[in-house]
């Protein structure tokens, strides 16, 4: 059997995030005789004269009924660069994750606006398009310090922490400008999980895989891996476990890693991943979970071949 991987572009760098998924995907493909075989998005044409079609190196789309796509973009343009999902699956591709799902993980409001309606628990979060209206907000939340977080990024990446309300309206004013207007998230603070939490791995509505991370920085709150965060496997309870799958299935996400924040109200949902990283979370429980999103695939393929 043969699967497909979309990826953005072939990773010169072999240490670069992409180049780990594509290794352990590869590693995993080969263990169960598996062919994969790599598609670089530059090396893509999409077709919208007439018959609506995608030219892979000049050559017209053949043989592709499943797709896998790691999407790692996190810039403004993301929705611009994903729509070559979009032609795949009016193309009649089943990509994984889809165009649509893709796009609500990549924009935090717009997840964090599903998960709020699905009664999903997420930290107390705004919305803002500037510093009015601030004091209504700061009573809500309660106490400093709060985090700001850009609309789109990842990595830990466009988060800060605020440390009183000088400094809000300034990194407000100042985010919001230099982003075009774009929103920015405003979001309680977690005192008691500050530099913890949760990362939690669902495929095809199953948790395969579940680490704690924790900040070994002095000063720094944010826990991601990427950012030399400790990790080790996580315990999670029944309710946490349902709360990472339905965050998943309310984006509508095939596979997502989802991030658990546990808080004297409860374990919340910071937010949800639709390209997580799989070199962490391998290394900290050892799951195997590029093979599982591989037989998800597998399983995938074959359910498509009976009908």
């Amino acid at each position: 059997m043969k699967l497909h991987v979309l990826v953005p572009s072939i990773p010169k760098n072999p240490d670069s995030p992409t180049s780990a998924r594509i290794n352990l995907l590869e590693e995993a493909a080969g263990v169960r005789g598996i062919d994969l075989h790599i598609i670089d998005a530059k090396q893509c044409k999409m077709v919208l004269n007439g018959k609506i079609s995608v030219l892979i190196k000049n050559e017209e789309l053949k043989g592709i009924d499943l797709l896998l796509s790691l999407p790692s973009y996190s810039t403004t343009d993301s929705l611009v660069r994903a729509t070559l999902l979009q032609q795949f699956e009016l193309c009649g591709v089943r990509v994984v994750n889809s165009f649509a799902s893709t796009m609500i993980a990549k924009n935090k409001i717009t997840s964090l606006q599903l998960l709020a309606k699905n009664k999903v628990p997420i930290p107390k979060t705004y919305a803002i398009h500037s510093s009015g209206h601030m004091n209504d907000m700061l009573k809500d939340i309660g106490r400093f310090p709060v985090i700001v977080k850009s609309v789109v990024g990842s990595l830990g990446i466009g988060v800060a922490i605020i440390e009183s309300k000088r400094g809000l309206r300034s990194i407000a004013d100042m985010m919001i400008e230099s982003n075009n207007s774009h929103p920015l998230l405003l979001q309680e603070y977690i005192k008691e999980s500050s530099g913890k939490d949760i990362r939690v791995f669902v495929v095809g509505g199953k948790i395969v895989a579940a680490m704690d991370r924790i900040a070994v920085t002095r000063g720094e709150f944010r826990s991601n891996f990427s950012l030399g965060g400790k990790v080790k496997i996580a315990e999670l309870t029944d309710e946490e476990k349902k709360m990472a799958i339905k965050a998943t299935r309310v984006c509508g996400l095939d596979y997502a890693g989802v991030d658990l924040i546990r808080s004297k109200e409860g374990t919340k949902v910071l937010e949800i991943n639709s390209n997580p990283g799989f070199k962490g979370i391998t290394e900290a429980t050892g799951a195997d979970v590029a093979g599982k999103i591989i037989d998800y695939m597998v399983a995938l393929a074959k359910k498509k071949k009976k009908k």
